[in-house]
């Protein structure tokens, strides 16, 4: 099930599962380099990668719908999976594409988590922009895929104080990492690295975002964490989180 799955092809599958969920009463959206290429189509093309999965988020509460919908639509659930993490994690495969379909609860979680519950009621189809670029900079160890995607976004929106399908939410990004030391140090660790090879209004808008975060008042929390510093490992490698839920793949 590694099979490369066409752009559009996928897109739209996605739809109709999230507009499905939407007329059953209940909300799953999409993540991932699936939902940058819907907020980003020229950038998504200019930055081109591959797909090979689908990623979503619904809410814990909503499970038994999700499962229901999964039925209905012919989506295959993996059975021993869902019973072990079902409260964080389902994962499905849809013999449409032939691919996984992983569908997170409530929360993204890899090297650092974001909490996504009230956030999916913002846009149609994907999660809020400002989630989006921060599930791609809070890997401590930033994939080309993720670069790619992060310069897809950054191409098509404009840096802003609200999420929108055209503009990131700079305050949600502030408000996230002004009281969490960890997550800070490893955005602005990528933040500095995509700057030193951006170019452009790509670079600019990097560092409008760096100069931001950095300039933003700091929690008590963040003060305490910044005194340990780097001396305790600030983030999750991603093999912990993926042995923590199972053996199954986060790609996002």
């Amino acid at each position: 099930m590694s099979n490369v799955i066409d752009k559009e092809k996928a897109l739209s599958r996605a739809k109709e599962i999230i507009d499905n969920a939407r007329k059953r009463g209940f909300h799953l959206r999409l993540i991932g380099g699936a939902a940058v290429a819907i907020l980003a189509p020229r950038g998504s093309s200019i930055f081109y990668r591959q797909y090979k999965d689908l990623d979503l988020v619904g809410y814990s509460k909503d499970r038994r719908g999700i499962e229901d919908l999964a039925q209905e639509m012919g989506l295959e659930p993996n059975k021993r999976f869902n019973a072990l993490y079902g409260h964080m994690r389902l994962m499905l495969y849809d013999p449409v594409l032939d691919a996984p379909i992983d569908v997170l609860l409530d929360k993204f979680e890899m090297c650092h988590a974001i909490d996504l519950r009230g956030r999916l009621e913002l846009l149609p189809y994907t999660i809020p922009p400002s989630d989006l670029l921060l599930t791609k900079l809070q890997i401590c160890k930033i994939t080309p895929s993720d670069i790619l995607d992060v310069k897809a976004l950054l191409t098509d929106l404009n840096l802003g104080d609200r999420d929108s399908e055209t503009i990131i939410d700079v305050g949600r990004i502030v408000s996230i990492l002004s009281d969490d030391w960890g997550f800070y140090t490893t955005v602005t660790d990528n933040l500095k690295t995509l700057i030193e090879h951006g170019e452009g209004a790509i670079r600019e808008k990097l560092e409008s975002l760096l100069k931001a975060i950095e300039e933003s008042p700091k929690s008590l929390k963040w003060k305490a964490r910044a005194k340990i510093g780097r001396k305790m490992k600030w983030y999750k490698e991603p093999e912990e989180v993926e042995n923590y839920q199972g053996s199954a793949g986060g790609g996002t």
